[in-house]
């Protein structure tokens, strides 16, 4: 919610004789070179360890440990010597016997759980709604749920490897708090228009500590249209449903959600329910058939 190579065909190499006083330049003969096409290598096997495991010296237990790799822990199969694998774990190159690892299956996404149902307010579908018709007790004061913050700093760790800055700018607020921005957004704005961007207290969804509003590098664009255009937005808008969030307000569901277009708010709903809202390319109303 706002908150205002190249082939060579040949090479003729000149050798230069110096005989007494004369020099003679001798041509050699074409020499024909070509390049080879780089064949890509083939991937690393990838082992996990499957209890506390020592990596030794060499292929049998009378070598020294080096260390011990934990449970859990995956690591590359590079040669086979007897029942010893070598393998390298924190720089460190040694050996582990095969019968304390197994051969590591495909890394499956992580999932984020769905919030708990045994808190205040109007469920449908074991999702929590607040909307303009649906409201939250003004002493329901739970904080920022930390299964939400687990997902936005999961996502937030994902986007930095792809060069994407993002910031949680607005989380977290009570009914208070919430009822202080909307009397100052209606004498700044008017009620018709505050009532586009703001909640009025109790209807907010920053109150179930649910709601993160997400920005990008440049703060300018933080709460504003023009975050729509940042790469930011267009990284949410693609994968924020794998971390369990939706964009709660899309654009030109304004009629259907009571709220302007907000590319930055998002709202958590748990990884199976976000992508079941992301496949429908519905709004949470009309994903859950109900009024807004």
């Amino acid at each position: 919610m706002k908150m205002k190579h190249p082939w060579i065909k040949g090479i003729i190499v000149s050798v230069v004789l110096v005989l007494g006083l004369g020099i003679f330049p001798v041509q050699l003969p074409f020499l024909h070179m070509t390049y080879a096409t780089p064949v890509a290598k083939a991937a690393t096997p990838k082992y996990v360890t499957t209890a506390n495991v020592h990596l030794r010296k060499g292929p049998g237990t009378k070598y020294s440990v080096i260390l011990t790799i934990p449970k859990g822990k995956r690591i590359p199969y590079l040669k086979k010597n007897g029942s010893w694998i070598q393998t390298k774990y924190k720089g460190k190159t040694g050996y582990v016997s095969s019968q304390y690892i197994k051969k590591a299956g495909k890394s499956s996404p992580a999932s984020y759980a769905a919030p708990s149902t045994k808190t205040p307010g109007t469920y449908v579908k074991g999702i929590l709604v607040v909307n303009k018709k649906h409201r939250l007790p003004s002493s329901y004061n739970p904080g920022e749920n930390k299964q939400a913050r687990k997902a936005v700093n999961a996502m937030t760790a994902k986007a930095k490897k792809a060069n994407i800055r993002l910031t949680a700018f607005s989380t977290f607020r009570s009914y208070d708090r919430q009822r202080v921005l909307y009397n100052n957004y209606v004498a700044s704005h008017g009620k018709k228009q505050a009532d586009r961007f703001s909640a009025r207290p109790g209807y907010s969804e920053h109150q179930t500590g649910l709601a993160f509003d997400i920005g990008g590098a440049n703060s300018k664009h933080w709460a504003e249209d023009s975050f729509a255009n940042t790469k930011e937005a267009k990284w949410l808008a693609k994968h924020a449903h794998e971390f369990g969030f939706i964009i709660r307000y899309p654009k030109g569901k304004e009629k259907v959600t009571g709220y302007q277009y907000e590319p930055w708010h998002l709202r958590y709903l748990g990884s199976k329910n976000a992508k079941k809202v992301k496949k429908s390319s519905k709004t949470l109303e009309e994903y859950l058939n109900i009024k807004g």
